[in-house]
């Protein structure tokens, strides 16, 4: 007998196949064009970033390098709108 969240229950049926990435309506992947020095920098960035109406959901690399962050949501992340400079390595889209 199946129990809660097999097959459809309230008319929603979580094991409907759907295409898309599984990422989300959008994730990008965007690389800092300049290096992002210290802890707090980073901490700016990721501020930035809520503020512009994108969630973190990773980042990729080591202080006083280039780093690498995906980016939920909003709007195009090209260019100065998380507190530095950036470039969209990947765009994700559903």
């Amino acid at each position: 007998m199946a129990g809660p969240g097999f097959g459809a229950i309230a008319g929603v049926d979580n094991y409907k196949a759907r295409a898309g990435s599984g990422l989300g309506p959008r994730t990008q992947i965007v690389a800092t064009d300049a290096v992002v020095a210290d802890q707090a920098a980073l901490d700016a960035i990721v501020a930035a970033a809520g503020v512009g109406g994108w969630t973190v959901a990773g980042i990729a690399g080591a202080l006083a390098g280039v780093m690498h962050i995906a980016l939920q949501g909003g709007g195009d992340a090209d260019g100065e709108t998380i507190g530095q400079a950036v470039s969209i390595v990947a765009d994700f889209t559903e």
